[in-house]
């Protein structure tokens, strides 16, 4: 075998031990909880009925690092090199981004446990959001958004700091039916963990991919699941969105680093086309929400999967259309921007129009034929 093979092989490895743990232990963490009386408890507020665990996520952060760290030492112990520069950023990089993570982790942990406050969750996303700006990853360059290219350090970590908060709340907002937010991630990290593998990051590739396995084995719990069914929780949110704003981050900035001589002509264009499902969901009611004099954070039924379910769209069914038209948005963004040739300042528009003329368009199907939601059908978050 040649060494790309082998290194495709290791992140192959990675996947499946990650999966393999998250088959495991997800099935344990459900058991635990109910004898624990663990549960996420039905009430006037919950889109589901009974008494379900939402500690899914419990899994999420173990289960990625240790598939990780255990195939990086066997990468090590075999013989296989990085090269020293690359070793020394990867390394600095890893323990903010481990840290940050952790942080998140434990936040959520409590939130799903005991309840915490949306401003210590939002506290803990600033720190987590520094971490990274300690570690180097940046938005760095806008690539001509706005006529902006290269930002002045403060401006660079300050919307750093915006940008990966913005990311972890989008996932954290958008965790309300089943199957949505890890089926997101698990596309979302596949694609990028295929372009660290295009460009020879294989160890970023492990990273990436360490977290798809245990999204794989959750997703079968959390959407067929009956017995063992769970929920992901804040746990997982908070540290899914954290790694993909993380490894979001580095895939824009490596050709600008020149760390890799990437072939595209607007990374930041295909990053807008991964997350545009939950950043625009997210943007759109937050500004609703502030428009109506309420707090940004105020609960209510206008997230994109509470329109599907108005127009008598089942969970599966609203997962799966929101699921291809993520797949939509990244294929347009590539045919875009490495077809046409467009760089970020005119595909961001697009995605916008499309946005608003797709949300237009669930309005008026709901005026025409749709229902109003129970309370118990709305899942809450603060």
């Amino acid at each position: 075998m040649d060494s790309d093979s082998i290194y495709q092989l290791f992140i192959l490895l990675t996947f499946v031990i990650s999966a393999l743990i998250g088959w495991v232990a997800i099935p344990r963490i459900v058991i635990i909880a109910k004898i624990k009386r663990l549960f996420d408890e039905h009430n006037a507020r919950k889109v589901h009925s009974g008494n379900v665990p939402r500690l899914g996520g419990l899994s999420f952060f173990p289960a990625a690092l240790f598939s990780f760290a255990f195939m990086l030492g066997i990468w090590y112990s075999l013989g296989y090199k990085i090269a020293f520069g690359l070793q020394t950023e990867l390394l600095t990089e890893f323990l903010f981004v481990l840290a940050g993570m952790q942080v998140l982790y434990f936040v959520g942990m409590a939130d799903d446990l005991i309840g915490v406050g949306y401003r210590n969750k939002f506290m803990a996303q600033i720190f987590a959001a520094v971490c990274l700006v300690f570690a180097g990853v940046t938005v760095s360059d806008c690539q001509g958004l706005l006529g902006i290219h290269r930002l002045p350090f403060a401006w660079d970590a300050v919307l750093t700091i915006v940008s990966v908060v913005l990311i972890v709340n989008a996932f954290n907002l958008i965790d309300g039916v089943d199957g949505l937010c890890s089926g997101l991630g698990a596309i979302i990290l596949t694609t990028l963990g295929a372009f660290f593998i295009w460009g020879g990051l294989y160890v970023y590739g492990m990273f990436a991919f360490g977290m798809v396995g245990v999204l794989i084995a959750f997703f079968q719990y959390n959407v067929l699941g009956t017995r063992l069914k769970v929920f992901m929780g804040d746990t997982g949110s908070l540290t899914l969105g954290y790694m993909i704003a993380f490894l979001g981050l580095k895939f824009v900035n490596l050709r600008e680093a020149g760390v890799v001589d990437w072939e595209l002509n607007s990374s930041l264009a295909i990053l807008s086309g991964l997350l545009f499902v939950p950043i625009f969901d997210t943007c759109r009611v937050f500004f609703s929400r502030v428009s109506k004099g309420r707090s940004p954070f105020f609960p209510d039924k206008n997230h994109v999967h509470h329109k599907l379910l108005k127009l008598h769209r089942t969970h599966r069914q609203s997962t799966g259309i929101l699921l291809l038209l993520e797949i939509g948005f990244i294929l347009l963004n590539w045919g875009l921007s490495e077809g046409l040739g467009w760089g970020i300042m005119w595909v961001l528009p697009v995605d916008v129009a499309l946005g608003i003329g797709i949300n237009a368009t669930l309005n008026k199907l709901i005026r025409c034929y749709g229902r109003e939601l129970e309370e118990h059908e709305v899942i809450q978050r603060l």
